[in-house]
């Protein structure tokens, strides 16, 4: 099993976020339970939900992965702060004619004033780095996990009803062919197992990168390398049209 998947609440992604989402409605409820009492503050809380979620998996499984991670930090940013503006002003929108106006029939307040967006701001923000910093923190347990295989330096692959013990710096690249990926090493040998690519590139180390969907290439073994293949040893791998030289090297 790998550490990616001990993140999750009985190896489930969906009811992981489910559990999460349902306390924190339930602590912001309790929390900002005023002289409006519970009711009110359940029923704002429900209203804002929904926009809290689309800020927190915009930035997570679209800024994260596209800009920040490969390292594009002034896109990340003001990607970020144009998620929290988004989300501030829906939130306004939301709290003025569904909570303000229809349950309290408080017309007093503006609809966009200056404090109030920051005020929205802030709170989508608190909560955005929060499933952020969680995230971060799974990517880096992760990529940990990562190094301590190239530590040990023996990859264990299981096939023919056997464990095979493989340097991990003997291992060229692996093909990857519906449920089954094969494993090419220096010595011109095979090792066939089954699993996925996705799976097995989890447990290889950096230097490991995937240049294809069907292709996992050890970027020390590269001998040459074109917009279309890479060659290593006597072998050329295709390489996808998106991945990009800093993928392939760095």
């Amino acid at each position: 099993m790998s550490l990616k998947t001990n993140f999750y609440l009985f190896r489930s992604r969906i009811l992981t976020h489910v559990v999460f989402w349902f306390l924190y409605y339930l602590l912001f409820g309790f929390l900002w339970a005023g002289d409006k009492g519970y009711l009110a503050s359940f029923y704002l809380e429900f209203l804002l939900l929904p926009i809290r979620m689309m800020a927190v998996y915009m930035v997570i499984y679209l800024l994260l992965p596209k800009f920040l991670i490969k390292g594009r930090y002034k896109t990340f940013f003001a990607g970020y702060v144009l998620v929290l503006l988004m989300g501030s002003v829906l939130q306004r929108f939301f709290i003025h004619f569904f909570y303000e106006e229809l349950l309290l029939n408080d017309f007093s307040n503006g609809l966009f004033g200056i404090k109030s967006l920051l005020r929205a701001m802030v709170l989508i923000n608190t909560t955005v780095l929060l499933v952020l910093g969680a995230k971060l923190f799974q990517l880096w347990a992760v990529e940990h996990e990562k190094n301590k295989v190239n530590e040990n330096e023996i990859l264990e692959i299981k096939a023919n009803r056997k464990t095979h013990r493989i340097a991990i710096n003997t291992i060229l690249f692996i093909e990857g062919l519906g449920n089954y990926v094969t494993f090419h090493l220096e010595d011109t040998s095979k090792v066939t197992s089954y699993g996925s690519i996705k799976g097995v590139l989890q447990r290889l180390p950096n230097n490991f990168r995937r240049v294809h969907k069907s292709y996992i290439v050890n970027k020390d073994h590269i001998k040459s390398y074109d917009a279309m293949s890479i060659d290593i040893q006597n072998k050329t791998i295709p390489r996808g049209k998106s991945v990009s030289t800093e993928v392939l090297l760095d």
